[in-house]
């Protein structure tokens, strides 16, 4: 199982790098041809546009294997020990009901993008691929919330921890 994880993680880091590595260059070349040659690319800011999104929530999974999202920490500081760990498995599951609601809407989204065929205007992209980044991005951070609860669950029940 580690293996597969260990895929997993290399696999969504190399891809939401390159992605952001493309698009930064991509963006640069839009900014030089524009201002300095007066051209542009006509497609590059929305291809730039769709790889952000797919940036973006390869990035949120990325973070929550990290436990590095933005939370309040206020009450976490004053309760310590075992009721902390249970209050942060609460709030573990309470963010895997957002992930379903979230990729339930993502799905419906994707699925009327599908249904209506409409594609993206200068580059011809059929639009559920760069919709498709929500129900798949959250959906990886669904898997990551699950781990943590099985990992903070062990440590609670036995103090063992358990790395995906």
């Amino acid at each position: 199982m580690k293996k597969v994880f260990d895929f997993f993680n290399k696999t969504e880091e190399l891809t939401a790098s390159s992605l952001l590595i493309i698009t930064s260059l991509l963006v640069f070349i839009q900014v030089l041809l524009r201002y300095m040659f007066n051209y542009s690319i006509a497609w590059s800011e929305e291809a730039a546009r769709y790889m952000i999104a797919w940036f973006i929530f390869l990035g949120s999974s990325m973070a929550v294997k990290d436990n590095a999202h933005v939370n309040m920490d206020a009450l976490s500081n004053l309760i310590k020990g075992k009721v902390n760990q249970a209050i942060s498995i609460v709030i573990d599951l309470i963010n895997i009901a957002f992930c379903i609601v979230i990729i339930m809407a993502g799905l419906k989204m994707v699925q009327s993008a599908m249904d209506l065929g409409t594609t993206a205007t200068s580059i011809s992209l059929p639009l559920y691929i760069p919709y498709a980044s929500v129900p798949v991005g959250v959906f990886f951070m669904l898997i990551r919330y699950i781990f943590s609860i099985a990992n903070k669950t062990i440590e609670l029940v036995n103090g063992k921890e358990v790395r995906e």
